[in-house]
């Protein structure tokens, strides 16, 4: 009696060590990964997709100035006219929460932002970490969370002023949720799967490809619909199946929560812009990209200038190792991300923060093929269980150091002031166009001009025409400049100004 005593006591002493491991683990990893993010924290965003930071950056700035008094800073309206160019795509709740902190500073420090979307990314990462252990070992992941905290690509895109941290914060959350769901069945779970589900679509409506295929994943698995009984008996058991589900009232709430944000944003909201954006993107209008051999391989060379293809191919294989419910959770993301790709064919190519849910799926995969590896070298003894975390340390700390580097290495310090003196060069009330680095959000960012873009690749024919009213031509993007506009500008207009970079051509001499 007293040994069982003492061996029950010994085993939650070594249970209660075992917490305090993890617990110490986790602690650095969530504490790493959050500070290496706030590496040269105040450089200006101009590092990773400045284009998309700058839209952000500019919205910001401008709900800011709408809340100052109208005769209080002489930049007030300038501000707002930039803010109502930019159009009006997703909701903007993470500019409103930069400016609610603008306002609370008492000043314009858009370094702030970077704080926000580190933050979302790593509640994120603790979602992502408590469904795959669920889904595979604490070991497990481990790696994965490594993977996702770690991975250059991860540490650039995660701290980047645009929503799409915030949207694999929520899917993430969702992904758990509707894992909990499928296992306890309770309000709770179909509720929360639903808020997060419906915010990630609201967010940014991309999210309705992963949402709703790890929802029907799920849902399907949990109704008994993928469950592999006798050939005869299958389809009268998958069709009492999904009657029982329909009268599942979860599910619909479940499902009305997700639907319903976007729906009255997208749909009602900015209705006209949504249908423009998606007839212009979509497959709709170039599905023949689709049809070439040459758009899958573009597409594997995105991911691969961004993630290791080879591990992306190895987490797929994870999916094959995991409990059903697991699998059917994940097959539905990794479907979704394939529609996804498929519906968006120029984006998925060409832009790489459309793959941040790709990296999120990789690292929910690698989890159960990562475990698969553990226990098999657990048979052999200590020294290879070391050596294994060895390689794990040495690869979690090399693209954290990668990723620190390119932070360093990337000096942006000096761009704020250069295009201030761009935008001062022109007369201040002069109408300027031209062609200038993301679509002129520099200039109008930092210079505080407002610049119409020239349309890309235009030549010299009917320049009068499109110029219109303007007084001044900016180009700052020589590689962009046409020759024969080039020689036409410098034939028919004097060059007002010049300088580092810079040329303005005074269109009304």
């Amino acid at each position: 009696m007293l040994q069982s005593r003492s061996s029950s006591t010994s085993d939650r002493q070594a249970t209660g060590r075992s917490r305090l491991g993890l617990g110490v683990v986790l602690l650095a990893l969530f504490v790493v990964g959050f500070l290496i993010r706030m590496v040269d924290l105040t450089d200006p965003p101009l590092g990773f997709n400045p284009t998309r930071q700058l839209r952000s950056a500019i919205i910001a700035r401008g709900i800011y100035y709408d809340g100052q008094p109208e005769d209080g800073a002489p930049q007030r309206q300038v501000a707002l006219t930039h803010w109502k160019m930019m159009e009006r795509l997703e909701p903007l709740l993470l500019e409103w929460m930069v400016a609610r902190t603008y306002q609370w500073m008492g000043e314009e420090q858009v370094w702030v932002a970077r704080i926000y979307t580190s933050a979302f990314w790593l509640i994120g990462a603790a979602a992502l970490f408590d469904l795959a252990r669920r889904m595979s070992s604490v070991p497990g992941a481990l790696l994965g969370l490594g993977y996702f905290l770690f991975l250059p690509f991860s540490i650039l895109a995660s701290r980047s002023f645009q929503p799409d941290p915030g949207m694999i914060m929520l899917l993430l959350l969702t992904g758990w949720s509707l894992f909990r769901w499928s296992e306890r069945r309770s309000w709770r779970w179909a509720l929360l799967a639903g808020i997060f589900g419906g915010a990630a679509v609201f967010v940014k409506a991309m999210a309705a490809f992963f949402v709703g295929g790890m929802t029907l994943g799920v849902v399907a698995y949990t109704l008994g619909l993928l469950s592999e009984s006798e050939m005869d008996e299958r389809l009268r058991w998958r069709v009492a199946q999904l009657k029982a589900g329909l009268g599942n009232t979860q599910i619909w709430v479940m499902a009305g929560l997700i639907v319903s944000p976007a729906l009255v944003y997208y749909l009602v909201g900015i209705g006209e812009q949504s249908s423009a954006y998606f007839s212009a993107w979509t497959i709709l209008s170039r599905w023949q990209d689709v049809l070439t051999p040459s758009f899958f391989i573009r597409w594997m060379i995105r991911v691969s200038s961004l993630m290791e293809p080879s591990v992306v191919l190895a987490s797929f294989v994870g999916t094959l190792l995991v409990a059903p419910r697991s699998r059917a959770l994940l097959w539905g993301f990794w479907g979704g991300y394939f529609l996804y790709g498929l519906t968006f064919p120029h984006h998925i190519t060409t832009h790489d923060y459309y793959h941040l849910p790709l990296l999120a799926l990789v690292s929910l995969s690698l989890p159960a093929l990562a475990d698969f590896v553990i226990r098999g070298v657990q048979k052999h003894g200590k020294f290879p269980q070391a050596l294994l975390f060895a390689v794990a340390l040495v690869a979690a700390v090399y693209n954290g150091w990668i990723g620190r580097s390119i932070l360093l290495g990337q000096d942006f310090s000096a761009h704020p002031a250069y295009w201030e003196e761009v935008g001062d060069a022109a007369p201040a009330d002069s109408k300027l166009v031209g062609i200038t680095q993301d679509y002129g959000f520099r200039l109008m960012y930092y210079g505080w001009r407002t610049i119409a873009n020239w349309p890309q690749n235009a030549g010299s024919q009917g320049f009068k025409e499109q110029v219109g009213e303007a007084g001044f031509f900016v180009v700052t993007a020589k590689n962009h400049l046409r020759d024969d506009l080039k020689d036409y500008l410098d034939t028919h207009y004097p060059l007002y100004a010049g300088g580092d970079g810079y040329l303005i051509y005074d269109l009304n001499p």
